[in-house]
């Protein structure tokens, strides 16, 4: 009994000490932030430990860095590609809202009806007979690549000669023209409904979609301007009342994925002695995909390259700068080609001359891009240098802050040099 109540006290007390410690620890506390530094300053000065010699304290860091970066990126794998790219693309339709008709209408005939709907918090109850067409209003523009449309639609009572026409108005950029892609639904039921409209179903009075972003039968629609319903004159003649609630575009289930994750998984056949030859032949599909989408890059990206390095030389005297820079441009453009010829021997001077030139150029031109480098490897560092002295939360002036950096990094250079003398020694003895 003694020890149940020595134990209760003693949990008590604990629970104490971590409720006062715990919400003392958040994003903005003094405690942690400057946890974050220190433990980030150490990394840095022992990585850079490597300036004196490999040692065993820059490896120590280099395995930390290391581990951390294979841990993020499973992580950002996992939730990024495998859940976002992969899974819900395949497990679910990605539907996206275009009118929930959840808020009172501007027209005159529709009403707002909280009592009955199917989603969100409401519907529209539309008289046909008082107002023949809608239009909707606020609607995104940006619609990507949906494969069909869905509609919760009511009606009062089975209309059978009646119709509703979805319109849906696209201006399309490449053609510099609006389409419309029109559907007519069927009114001959009573109740609610989820329709299910396909694109492909609508008839259309031009291309709808992006001529450069077509991913096999859809793509890229245009940008939506407008969405209209409209009764034809039977249904406006039948005083029925309809309601109209969530009207979205789905992309669709996309269950062939699942033949990635085969793939995918074919790639640890390479621990089997037996199923060995899986892994190549899905190394093989994934190099063959990966070559062909790099080649089709490169084409695209090079292409206009080479058509815009034939430049006009002569383009009159009031654009003569113009006419300059594309004369050189040319020379440059010619020396540089002539050096890479090889088929013949660059004896004739008004080969090897060119090809020499073409050589300088090709050095100045490495050594512009070495630059550029060294100064992105730089602004690096001086990132670095930044955080080391002007971020540390300590209240206390530069010099100090400064100060201890240099004992910090003092340490971590000693504990370097003490192990490389370790290794030296063991390897003298071993011999």
């Amino acid at each position: 009994m003694a020890f149940e109540k020595k134990n209760s006290k003693a949990r008590t007390v604990t629970k104490g000490v971590i409720g006062r410690v715990l919400p003392a620890i958040n994003e903005d506390s003094f405690g942690l932030q400057l946890l974050i530094y220190w433990l980030g300053a150490i990394c840095t000065l022992g990585i850079y430990t490597v300036l004196y010699r490999e040692n065993r304290v820059y490896r120590l860091f280099e395995h930390f860095y290391i581990g951390l970066a294979v841990g993020f990126g499973l992580v950002i794998t996992v939730n990024e590609v495998l859940d976002k790219v992969w899974w819900r693309a395949m497990m679910t339709e990605q539907p996206a809202t275009i009118a929930s008709f959840d808020r009172p209408s501007p027209m005159k005939g529709v009403e707002l009806d909280k009592t009955d709907k199917k989603e969100g918090e409401g519907s529209w109850l539309w008289r046909p007979s008082e107002t023949p067409s809608l239009r909707l209003t606020n609607i995104p523009t940006d619609w990507g690549m949906p494969n069909y449309m869905k509609l919760w639609l009511w009606i009062e009572k089975p209309v059978p000669e009646g119709q509703i026409t979805l319109r849906i108005r696209i201006y399309n950029p490449d053609m510099k023209m609006t389409v419309v892609m029109s559907k007519e639904i069927e009114t001959d039921f009573s109740g609610w409904r989820e329709l299910l409209l396909p694109l492909q179903e609508f008839e259309m009075t031009g291309d709808p979609y992006r001529a450069f972003e077509k991913v096999g039968k859809y793509g890229v629609l245009g940008d939506v301007t407008g969405v209209e319903f409209e009764a034809n004159k039977t249904l406006q003649t039948a005083n029925v009342s309809v309601r109209l609630d969530d009207l979205r575009h789905c992309i669709g289930y996309r269950w062939w994925w699942a033949f990635a994750l085969v793939i995918g998984l074919m790639f640890y056949t390479v621990f089997s002695r037996r199923f060995a030859w899986m892994s190549r032949l899905s190394l093989s599909i994934m190099m063959g995909f990966g070559a062909g989408y790099t080649f089709k890059g490169f084409f695209i990206e090079v292409v206009p390259h080479i058509e815009k390095s034939f430049k006009p030389i002569f383009v009159g005297l009031d654009a003569w700068k113009v006419g300059v820079n594309n004369a050189i441009f040319v020379a440059v453009l010619l020396c540089v080609m002539i050096y890479f010829f090889f088929s013949i021997e660059h004896r004739h001077p008004l080969i090897r001359e060119p090809a020499r030139l073409g050589r300088w150029l090709l050095m100045l031109t490495f050594g512009i891009v070495f630059g550029n480098t060294v100064m992105g490897r730089f602004s690096l560092f001086i990132s670095r240098l930044d955080f080391l002295l002007l971020q540390n939360p300590v209240e206390a002036d530069r010099w100090e802050k400064l100060g201890m950096v240099i004992g910090l990094a003092v340490v971590l250079f000693l504990l370097a040099f003490l192990s490389v003398e370790y290794e030296r020694r063991r390897q003298r003895t071993a011999t």
